[in-house]
């Protein structure tokens, strides 16, 4: 039975609720009633609930109050908001303490009763749950070590058995099958016992006895001698495997299966699915490798990998995201491609980074240090990417913020320059960037779109039609071809006849006489 305390400062919902269900139907007890916060939270230091039902508003403590304290201290039970029409904001203020369960006054017993049963659901997945994880920790300590796992650890490693040591074995393992497949499981680095004793658990429970005949943890590897099923009902199991073990650790796995083979060949098959699981660092840990299907590239011929760095450490230095982005996805996707020794890949990975955490000053080579370590230890180039993007944005986004102040002048000296060059029909973006700024043309463009939220061409092209209106509005009758000089379009009267219209609507003598 589940207990349940009811907190409402108003007697007729109290009683209404506690009168209107029948508790022990549906597996719940009533342990008390308050009409406020204070009282509520005495009696829930008394006797525990594992279901609370409270309105929102009370005098004293209200609803939100409580809920706040008792997560601190009891954060195992459940809150059921009852709250009255406009209040909501009140109710998603207690959404950050994992309520989930909110009823608008008036509610109907049914509506108590159908959040009642989802609780009751919940706390049976979370003791199911906690029963597996307690299981485990249980069985730990009973198998190791075990006979059969000793066995196949030094039958793999090499270890000598003569034939009627090896005839015994067999027989105490109750092997009878000539040929085998041998099954890895690679998981990430530096997970504990607990998460491998799990897995195999799992292996077991899904493949069942009969299929598996002995198991090991060896190099932080699950290794599982089986039956020689059909590759597709055991890529179908693996998968289960995978998805069960998912649900309660947050792991990457990678799966290599072996060729079929006899037991004297087991250090071979290890061997060979060592090498399949190479194909990991590229293919991703989502795979199930059944063969080496990458051919590792020896050489660094054709791969102009350092044609990046400079364009990816502008970018990081200027705090220019979208460039850097770019840059870093053509960088990983030419290592993907070239399909590198997982060595010499890593070792451009590193190099790359470091020339990212420099853009950030010795600060951020310092507090990075063990980055490179982790960045070695990784398993896969998707994981490297991920994790050298995150850091490069980091170090970017700081460096924009840094520079802002230097980018509005950059932006002020080029709208100062368009008015005073506003004549010139060689203005552009182009030659601001070369003659005036020496910078990249399309950094600039990007910089003046993202302060001005305007192009480069369209903000020239305004300030050109503001000065021709000024032109043609002064007391000098200026001929149109005048006029285009002054504004840089030369004697391109008909264009500028086309533009002015565009922009204010009327021909250049319709304006003037307007």
């Amino acid at each position: 039975m589940y207990k349940v305390l009811i907190v409402d400062d108003e007697r007729i919902i109290r009683e209404g609720i506690a009168n209107s269900i029948n508790w022990n139907k549906y597996n719940f007890s009533l342990c008390g009633m308050a009409e406020n916060g204070l009282e509520a939270y005495e009696i829930i230091k008394e006797v525990v609930p594992d279901v609370v039902i409270t309105d929102i508003k009370m005098p004293g403590m209200d609803g939100l109050e409580l809920i706040s304290q008792v997560y601190e201290e009891y954060a195992e039970i459940t809150f059921i908001i009852l709250s009255g029409y406009g209040e909501f904001e009140f109710a998603n203020k207690a959404m950050k303490y994992g309520v989930k369960h909110y009823l608008l006054k008036p509610c109907d017993e049914n509506e108590i009763i159908g959040i009642l049963e989802k609780i009751l659901l919940e706390k049976k997945h979370k003791e199911k749950k906690d029963k597996f994880l307690s299981d485990i920790n249980d069985n730990l300590k009973k198998v190791l070590p075990q006979v059969g796992e000793q066995f196949l650890r030094d039958f793999i490693m090499g270890g000598y058995y003569s034939k009627l040591e090896l005839e015994y074995f067999l027989t105490l393992f109750e092997i009878e099958e000539s040929r085998f497949k041998l099954v890895i499981f690679k998981i990430d680095n530096g997970v504990d016992l607990i998460e491998k004793f799990a897995l195999k658990n799992i292996a077991y429970d899904i493949l069942n006895p009969d299929t598996v005949y002995l198991s090991t943890i060896l190099e932080d590897n699950i290794v599982l001698l089986m039956k020689s099923i059909d590759l597709s009902l055991l890529t179908e199991l693996l998968v289960k495997i995978k998805n069960v073990f998912n649900k309660y650790f947050k792991c990457n796995i990678c799966i290599g299966v072996s060729n079929e083979n006899g037991f004297e060949n087991i250090q071979k098959m290890y061997l060979e699915v060592q090498e399949c699981l190479k194909c990991e660092f590229y293919l991703g840990d989502d795979n199930i490798i059944t063969e080496k299907n990458i051919e590792f590239n020896k050489t660094q011929e054709n791969l102009s990998i350092e044609t990046h760095n400079e364009a990816i450490a502008i970018s990081v230095k200027t705090g220019n995201l979208e460039s850097l982005n770019s840059q870093l996805d053509r960088f990983f996707q030419i290592i993907y491609q070239g399909k590198l020794e997982i060595e010499m890949a890593k070792t451009y990975c590193i190099e790359i980074f470091l020339i990212i955490l420099r853009q950030g000053g010795h600060k951020e080579v310092s507090s990075y240090s063990k980055a490179l370590y982790e960045i070695q230890e990784m398993n896969t180039l998707k994981q490297i990417n991920l994790y050298v993007k995150e850091i490069a944005n980091k170090i970017a986004k700081k460096n924009y913020e840094n520079n802002a102040e230097n980018y509005g002048l950059i932006i002020n000296t080029v709208i100062n320059c368009v008015s005073k060059n506003i004549q010139n029909y060689e203005l552009s973006l182009t030659w601001i960037a070369k003659e005036v700024l020496f910078m990249n043309e399309n950094y600039l463009g990007k910089l003046f779109y993202k302060h001005t939220n305007e192009k480069f061409s369209h903000y020239v092209i305004k300030v050109r039609m503001e000065k021709a209106k000024e032109l043609i509005k002064s007391k000098k009758d200026y001929k149109i071809y005048e006029i285009t000089e002054q504004i840089g379009l030369e004697d391109n009267t008909q264009y500028f006849s086309q533009v002015f219209k565009k922009y204010t609507g009327y021909t250049p003598s319709e304006y003037r006489k307007l």
